[in-house]
């Protein structure tokens, strides 16, 4: 019994994905397909009615159809609010255009050829509109219950059944093979992936060797700077005609080599970074250091690129509690900046709000949150933040791989990233990071 209801929960949990993710790969294309059958419904209506008369036409189920696909069509101008229920209509606007409708005037037509065809050719599109094999199969037995249901209610269904069974391993056949060949949007990340796992490669040997000279060269200068700068010192003191040097930039030669040093280190992170992310390294935890929370934000907020000073102004940090972690500074910056980015994309496209970081310090560990006041996640894109390649944002605003590199590096870490929001009102990542044992 408990394997039974465990295996029930893995199913509920694997359709909830596939249909927010059928949900999300399709909404860029809703307009369209609700265009579709705004048009296709009502036209093929005229076809089957007066151009070439069919046994039963009904034009009250094709306006529905044609009412279900509509809202569609202004899908982008949806309210906000609205968004978090789009998976759902989705699901059941296929589930009544596609299976039910199709099924139900193939019944009503005694499986004519024209409505067998026209039926195939409803499976198909199906099978194209939800990638996953089982989400289809599961809105197709609804779908096609539910038409036999309402063809009891007015038919005899003993009539037809047996020539139904005949056309069915066909219909099967075209939702399964169909089904095998629909890998589009596996197809899609294995490709992204592929891809970028080469720029990463390329980046990686294209900048390793020049910064590997880089650092090379900075140890001769770093071991004969300082006699240089003692001997220009010296010169100065003794009047010979040397140039002088701005004391504000000789305090900078002085610590020049340990600032190339450290770009250096950050430039290596950040090749170690997309390696990461695109599967063809691993955290190195041998070495982590520790290091202190508060400085660690200090060290983002001063590194960040903001934009402008607007964007500066609009991320507050609220000081509270210091914590040590065990971990990489830059890692946790890094994660920072992804966090800062997606917050600030937030508040400006909300046209309000602001974002605030703070450090905190709990019984179970310690943390620090980033909290944004602007658009919001939907409830039902919130499980799916962390995935690899997954994003809410239109077309060239977003890769979704930051978030899922943000979850890997936290977990090197033994820690966690974990996202609370409310669409429409606001947004907060934290960063939970074990304690240290004394």
């Amino acid at each position: 019994m408990a394997k039974l209801s465990q295996w029930a929960r893995q199913l509920a949990s694997r359709l909830r994905t596939s249909t927010v993710e059928s949900a999300h790969y399709s909404k860029y294309n809703a307009p369209m397909i609700g265009l579709l059958g705004l048009i296709g419904f009502p036209l093929y209506y005229y076809v089957w009615e007066y151009m070439f008369p069919q046994p039963y036409e009904s034009l009250s189920l094709r306006m529905t159809g044609a009412a279900v696909c509509t809202p569609l069509i202004f899908y982008r101008h949806w309210p906000e609010r609205w968004h978090r229920a789009f998976a759902a209509y989705w699901l059941l606007s296929l589930t009544y255009t596609l299976p039910f409708l199709f099924t139900y005037m193939l019944l009503r037509n005694e499986l004519s050829l024209v409505w067998s065809m026209s039926t195939m050719a409803a499976l198909f599109l199906l099978v194209l509109a939800v990638y996953d094999w089982l989400l289809v199969v599961m809105i197709s037995v609804i779908g096609t219950a539910l038409a036999w249901a309402a063809f009891a209610i007015t038919s005899d269904t003993s009539v037809i059944l047996s020539a139904y069974l005949e056309q069915l391993p066909i219909y099967c056949f075209v939702i399964f093979a169909g089904s095998i060949f629909n890998y589009t949007s596996h197809m899609v990340k294995e490709e992204k992936l592929d891809a970028y796992s080469a720029v990463g490669r390329n980046i990686a040997h294209e900048l390793r060797t020049p910064l590997l000279g880089i650092r090379a060269a900075m140890a001769a200068i770093s071991h004969y700077l300082p006699d240089l700068i003692d001997s220009h010192e010296k010169a100065l003191h003794a009047q010979l005609p040397v140039r002088k040097i701005r004391s504000s930039r000789f305090e900078k030669l002085r610590n020049a080599t340990d600032r190339i040093d450290e770009e250096i280190t950050y430039s290596n992170t950040i090749i170690d970074m997309l390696l990461l992310s695109a599967g063809q390294a691993t955290l190195r935890s041998g070495e982590f250091a520790i290091y202190s929370g508060k400085d660690t934000v200090s060290q983002a907020l001063q590194r960040y690129p903001f934009n402008s000073a607007r964007e500066r102004n609009l991320v507050t940090w609220e000081q509270c509690d210091d914590f040590e972690f065990f971990g990489s500074d830059l890692l946790v910056s890094h994660i920072l900046f992804n966090l800062i980015k997606n917050a600030l994309y937030s508040v400006l496209k909300a046209g309000k709000g602001d974002v605030v970081i703070s450090t905190r310090r709990t019984r179970e560990g310690s943390l620090i949150a980033v909290r944004d006041t602007g658009t919001g996640i939907a409830s039902n894109e919130i499980p799916h933040v962390f995935e690899h390649f997954y994003t809410s944002k239109s077309i060239g605003q977003g890769t979704g791989i930051g978030l899922s590199f943000c979850k890997l590096a936290m977990e090197s870490f033994s820690g966690d990233i974990t996202c609370r929001s409310k669409l429409g009102e606001y947004t907060e990542f934290t960063l939970m990071f074990p304690g240290l044992s004394k």
